[in-house]
């Protein structure tokens, strides 16, 4: 639902760009005012259009979060583009993405996306959706194709285990930044986003570094 203006029309241009408005508007709202006390009404409102005209785009306000799980993760893809292009090291460059992940725990966007994803009947609509088409999974194709180019890299680089499989080491990844896993350490322990990401990333780096990497004491922060 990304917006792109080469080689469109100036009527799907403008249909681009009001849905993107919606999606901005859902987003503010949710925000303000919270997921289940935000209604159709209140977005169409906050845009200055008919309601009927944002059902025109999204049929419900599931959709909506859908739209934004998407927007959120075509940022995310950026990210890894930024950070791939750099001439840092491979394992520089998965540092900066593990802190990237978990500087976002605190922040009202996942505390909105994490309460309202947890709800049965959100659940209930997204494995409906799945049943119709892959939308949500293949938002995580193409962040699964650059890290696994990452891994790849730092096997290359002498960095990671070569022995390793490249899919178990991503395995490894996402079980280990699946960030619920961590909620109760932010929540009751008061514990710092980023300082669970230093643990996080010396551990998975030990796992995966190179033999001669562990010998010769390659945990650097």
């Amino acid at each position: 639902m990304s917006v792109s203006t080469s080689g469109v029309s100036l009527r799907e241009r403008q249909r681009q760009e009001r849905e993107q408005l919606i999606v901005s508007a859902a987003e503010e709202l949710f925000l303000e005012q919270g997921y289940h006390d935000t209604s159709i009404d209140d977005i169409a409102a906050r845009v200055g259009i008919a309601k009927g005209t944002v059902y025109l785009h999204f049929a419900s306000k599931e959709e909506l979060m859908v739209a934004l799980h998407e927007r959120g993760m075509r940022s995310f893809i950026g990210m890894l583009d930024t950070t791939l292009a750099s001439d840092a090291t491979p394992r520089h460059k998965l540092e900066v993405v593990i802190e990237h992940m978990f500087g976002s725990l605190s922040s009202r966007h996942y505390q909105l996306f994490t309460s309202v994803f947890r709800n049965p009947e959100f659940a209930e609509f997204v494995a409906r959706l799945r049943e119709k088409k892959s939308l949500l999974d293949d938002l995580w194709k193409e962040p699964t194709r650059r890290l696994i180019e990452l891994l790849d890299a730092g096997k290359a680089a002498g960095e990671f285990d070569d022995t390793m499989p490249t899919s178990v080491m991503l395995a490894l990844f996402w079980s280990l930044v699946a960030p619920h896993g961590f909620q109760r350490l932010i929540e009751r322990e008061q514990m710092a986003p980023a300082a669970i990401a230093r643990y996080v990333t010396n551990f998975f780096f030990k796992g995966i570094a190179a033999p001669h990497q562990t010998t010769l004491g390659g945990d650097h922060q």
